[in-house]
């Protein structure tokens, strides 16, 4: 009986030292919105293939400001790798594939350097010329 107990303990104290690495390794926050963005992403993708990308459709609009909120999440988070890591492992789960881990790094860290997504959000998106340009640059990342 007393073997048991121990036995107990340790499996105890194993399987709350593996939960609480489990947390400590993962954003959900962050995984979140990197699904988000993938996702956002394959279809401003599919719109830049059909030529029809642009800030008046309502549907890319959207998908741009997706883009905009995760870019706007990784800059607040950028010193914190956890979330990176967690953004951009979310990223390929929302990129059903077509987004593999190195394109997700190389997408993450785009995002991480864009310069044209600054102050932008749902008021003035549409007079920021340089969004689009950006968010094409992001593009072009993910189709490397």
């Amino acid at each position: 009986m007393k073997k048991i107990g121990i036995i107990m303990m340790f499996v105890a104290m194993f399987g709350a030292t593996s939960c609480s690495s489990l947390t400590s390794a993962t954003d959900a926050t962050a995984a979140a919105s990197g699904a988000t963005c993938g996702k956002a992403l394959l279809a401003l993708n599919s719109s830049k293939k059909a030529g029809t990308l642009s800030v008046a459709n309502p549907t890319d609009l959207a998908n741009m400001l997706v883009v905009i909120n995760a870019y706007n999440g990784l800059k607040a988070n950028k010193e914190n790798a956890n979330y990176k890591k967690s953004f951009t492992t979310g990223m390929v789960t929302g990129g059903n594939g077509v987004i593999t881990t190195s394109i997700a790094t190389n997408l993450t860290n785009s995002l991480l350097n864009a310069t044209g997504l600054d102050g932008v959000n749902t008021t003035n998106i549409t007079q920021k010329a340089q969004t689009v340009g950006t968010i094409l640059q992001l593009l072009n990342a993910l189709n490397q």
